[in-house]
């Protein structure tokens, strides 16, 4: 087989390091706001679809169901969140956030922009049109052979 271009240095994936030092970046710009990347996330998709239940909401983050509870707990202690019992299987909650949420997501969003204008500087737009489309291409495959195990 011929070798091919790797995505690592060293032996370590650039995308990964490039995933971390963005999180790392993110959640101290929103220390302020005492909200990391992960419990944004969740605000995001409630913000977007309001009243998700828990297995919902862990599908569409692609994490354990587990993790999710675990985020909505912090995230109602704050007043971020709130849990209501689904009216069609009262086993199962429903998430909604609140309004303090939605205001904490405009401020997720303005840092978005932020964290990419420091990533993308000096990266031409034409470069970054091809990135996005690589890793997304890239992104769908591994989902593929995921789907296929």
């Amino acid at each position: 087989m011929a070798r091919r271009t790797s995505l690592s240095e060293d032996n370590n994936p650039v995308f990964q390091d490039i995933a971390r030092f963005r999180a790392i970046l993110f959640d101290s710009m929103l220390k302020p706001h005492d909200m990391t990347m992960s419990q944004g996330w969740v605000l995001v998709h409630l913000v977007r679809e309001n009243g998700l239940r828990q297995a919902e909401l862990a599908a569409r983050m692609n994490i354990a169901t587990v993790t999710t509870s675990k985020l909505i707990d912090r995230l109602e202690e704050r007043g971020y969140v709130e849990r209501r019992s689904d009216p069609d299987d009262r086993r199962s909650n429903r998430v909604y956030a609140t309004e303090q949420a939605k205001d904490v997501v405009k401020v997720m969003t303005r840092t978005i922009y932020e964290l990419d204008e420091i990533g993308n500087r000096d990266i031409p737009e034409r470069d970054l049109a091809v990135t996005m489309r690589v890793l997304r291409q890239m992104k769908q495959n591994l989902m593929n052979a995921l789907a296929r195990r």
